[in-house]
């Protein structure tokens, strides 16, 4: 196993080995922004995938709960309320594997990104 992002952690989920991606600062600013509201709202933590975060090919960032996010508000697939909701109470069903883009330059990320498990850790 290649050695793990800075802001990620191992986890069991469903008792198989998950990815913690912890918020970061300039994350929980950037999904504030997205969602117009102050960052002391969003109260998690992090989220958890199936796998670790990866790096634009194309500017570097790693990916994060803020494309996913910016995604889903850019194609209508969520409104800000029920983001909100989700981030403030955790998911409520498990979500399909999707491509994901680059919320900063909006190239799309190599592979396709899944929540772990059915029974979903915030």
């Amino acid at each position: 196993m290649s050695q793990l992002s800075p802001d990620t952690r191992l986890v069991k989920v469903d008792d198989e080995v998950a990815y913690r991606w912890i918020l970061t600062p300039v994350e929980r600013t950037h999904i504030a922004s997205l969602l117009d509201v102050d960052a002391s709202v969003i109260t998690t933590e992090g989220n958890t995938m199936t796998g670790d975060r990866v790096c634009c090919k194309s500017c570097g960032k790693r990916s994060g709960l803020d494309d996913l996010v910016h995604n889903a508000l850019s194609i209508g697939v969520h409104c800000k309320d029920f983001m909100l909701d989700v981030l403030i109470n955790g998911p409520q069903a498990q979500s399909p594997a999707h491509a994901l883009s680059c919320s900063t330059c909006g190239e799309t990320y190599e592979g396709q990104f899944v929540w772990a498990g059915t029974t979903i850790p915030w």
